[in-house]
Order: structure tokens, then C-alpha cells, then sequence
């Protein structure tokens, strides 16, 4: 099963067995209104989410998905408060575990696969969000350059506040 997905069609709930199973692939893009949790985090709710979820079997035959995400958002820089803009490039594999051991097994493995609990629907558009919201910078800033918080560069030489001091030491 494809499935081309337009900007207004937001991406549904999906039986992650059977999407594997059958190889199934989910494309689009999402404005970023239709993500609440990342649109409450930004700057602004300009850009959108481009997206790419396909299913597939691991070697152990486990049922796994592959999602590719392409965002350009607009960040809060948290020295100057203005707009940072940021680009995103996501590529992760989520491998559906049925035990909890092997959840831990696999806790080591790969940055860019993770291991998530195996369910019988999985709601891609939370999926896609989360992804997105835990690939934003912890702390967005400007480069020192570029912010407008940054401090000015002397212009000429200044006292030192060490010799300030060592001048009240005389008096």
C-alpha cells in the first residue's frame, strides 16, 4: 500500500504489524498547526513538516518503521528572543519490540534506530511530531555573530577591573 499524502491530509492511526508486513509507505507534509505540541515550542507557525514513514521486516523479522522528516522551523534564540531559523534532516528507524528485554537489548544499538513497544495501531502524526519536538536543539542560539544580544566588542582598551581594584588598595 502507497499512500501520497497532500498538506491538508494529516497522516492516521496504522496497525504498525501490517504496515511493516505489507511494506507500506506514508508521504506528505504537515503545517505545523496541525502539530500542537511543536507549534507551542517555536517562534512562529511558519513551515511545515515533509515527511516519509515505510514499513518494513528487520533481519530478526521484527515489524519496523523508517521515517525520513525535513523541517525548516523558526526557533526562539534564547539570548536575543528573536527568530532563529532551523533546518532539520531526520532519518530514524523505530523496530516494534514485543518484550521487554529485548527493549533493553536494544537500548545500545544505533543512534538512529530506536526500539519502541510493540502495539496494535500507532498514531503516525503523534510519531512524527515527537521525532521532530526531540531533534530541536535543547538550548536554540544564534551563532555569537549573528545575535543581536551579544555583547559589542570594546572599541578601545579598557581598565582592567583588576586594576580598579588594586587603585582602591592605595587609598
Amino acid at each position: 500500500m502507497r499512500i501520497e499524502a497532500g498538506a491538508a491530509t494529516v497522516p492516521g492511526v496504522i496497525e504498525p504489524a501490517r504496515f511493516a508486513r505489507d511494506q507500506s509507505l506514508v508521504t506528505g507534509a504537515l503545517a505545523l498547526t496541525r502539530l500542537p505540541r511543536l507549534a507551542e515550542i517555536l517562534f512562529d507557525h511558519e513551515g511545515s513538516v515533509r515527511y516519509s514513514v515505510e514499513g518494513y521486516r528487520t533481519a530478526r523479522g521484527e515489524p519496523a518503521l523508517h521515517m525520513s522528516l525535513t523541517a525548516d522551523l523558526g526557533a526562539r534564540c534564547q539570548r536575543c528572543l528573536e527568530r532563529i531559523p532551523l533546518h532539520l534532516d531526520i532519518a530514524r528507524d523505530i523496530i516494534l519490540l514485543a518484550q521487554v528485554r529485548a527493549l533493553e537489548q536494544a537500548d545500545d544499538d544505533d543512534e538512529d534506530t530506536d526500539a519502541i513497544p510493540h502495539t496494535n495501531t500507532l498514531d503516525l502524526l503523534d510519531l512524527i511530531e515527537e521525532e521532530v519536538v526531540l531533534s530541536l536543539p535543547m538550548v536554540p542560539r544564534h551563532p555569537d555573530e549573528g545575535c543581536s544580544a551579544r555583547p559589542a566588542a570594546p572599541s578601545g582598551e579598557r581598565d582592567s577591573p583588576f586594576s580598579v581594584l588594586a587603585g582602591l588598595k592605595t587609598h
